[in-house]
């Protein structure tokens, strides 16, 4: 089964598209999770409990995890939590984390600042600001984000509690564990396209690959090379 995880001022339904037919998935709604359980509001806590849950379903003889933008680095915790669960993963526009304190201390005042903006301002003016972001453009109209004020408390804790600056470097998983699968980066996305140039290399063992003439928003903005990419993973596990 296929476990996708959304990005930032994202929803389940952003996935849609990108999900190959007649393969089981499961999209898991990030602003549910930390409004229902709050032992998910670090890193690592959402890591023990999304691991928790995948162990308890039913028998799964092929995972896959995949994740876009936050939902990557999310997801990069939960591989690094229990890789024993997972058998391939694909990682969408995912930032493997920042090597200097000054570095992560820097990105979280910058974290901050957004929360503070999603809990004091206009919806309207955030979501304005947050699609006006150099790193998200590209092609064809920004997405509707108003639909989200609903879950802006939940947004907000977010950008602290999953922020970059919180994050592990991740290079390898302990024990040297790796897991087969895909770090996909758009061309003409400058600043992720440099950090997968950077040292040639995607986190864990996953190999970098890079989508032709797209950006950052690859999961809505190239559904079908995601769509294609996760086919080819599914396919591994029926030969």
């Amino acid at each position: 089964m296929i476990h996708a995880l959304h990005g930032n001022f994202g929803l389940p339904a952003d996935w849609d598209a990108a999900l190959p037919p007649g393969v089981p998935a499961k999209t898991w709604h990030l602003w549910e999770i930390r409004r229902h359980h709050p032992e998910t509001h670090t890193l690592t806590g959402f890591a023990t409990w999304f691991n928790n849950q995948i162990e308890a379903l039913p028998p799964d003889p092929f995972r896959i995890l995949a994740g876009y933008s936050l939902g990557g680095r999310l997801a990069l915790h939960v591989l690094a939590d229990r890789p024993d669960l997972w058998h391939r993963a694909l990682l969408l526009s995912t930032h493997p984390g920042l090597d200097t304190p000054a570095a992560r201390h820097d990105r979280l005042a910058h974290d901050l600042s957004w929360q503070i903006r999603c809990q004091q301002a206009q919806w309207p003016d955030v979501c304005a600001a947050w699609n006006a972001q150099s790193v998200l453009q590209g092609p064809g109209p920004p997405p509707d984000l108003l639909p989200l004020e609903p879950w802006r408390q939940e947004i907000a804790g977010a950008f602290v509690g999953w922020s970059l600056g919180q994050q592990t470097a991740f290079v390898a998983f302990p024990g040297g564990h790796k897991i087969a699968g895909w770090w996909m980066t758009g061309a003409d996305d400058i600043k992720f396209a440099a950090l997968a140039a950077k040292g040639g290399g995607a986190p864990a063992g996953l190999k970098p690959q890079t989508v032709p003439a797209a950006g950052h928003r690859l999961l809505t903005g190239h559904p079908d090379y995601v769509k294609a990419n996760l086919a080819g993973l599914w396919s591994q596990a029926q030969g």
